[in-house]
């Protein structure tokens, strides 16, 4: 028996892209535990649903920094 692989393995090296609902229903309860960690996310739900609507949540208030170009005045 094969075990599961880490399909956030592409998020953690790519941190502007977010996980959607879908990807993240497809991860165990472990991985998701695991993701949360490793986004500095601290869960306080204890179901696989309410653990994805904290990640989902979490992801929706991080600040987007990278959507606004800074521009330089001279």
């Amino acid at each position: 028996m094969e075990e599961p692989t880490t399909e956030f393995a592409a998020a953690d090296t790519n941190s502007d892209n977010e996980l959607s609902q879908a990807e993240l229903e497809a991860l165990t309860v472990a991985q998701l535990r695991s993701l949360a960690a490793e986004l500095e996310i601290t869960l306080t739900a204890t179901t696989k649903a309410e653990i994805i609507a904290e990640i989902l949540a979490a992801q929706s208030a991080a600040p987007e920094q990278q959507t606004e170009p800074e521009q330089q005045g001279g």
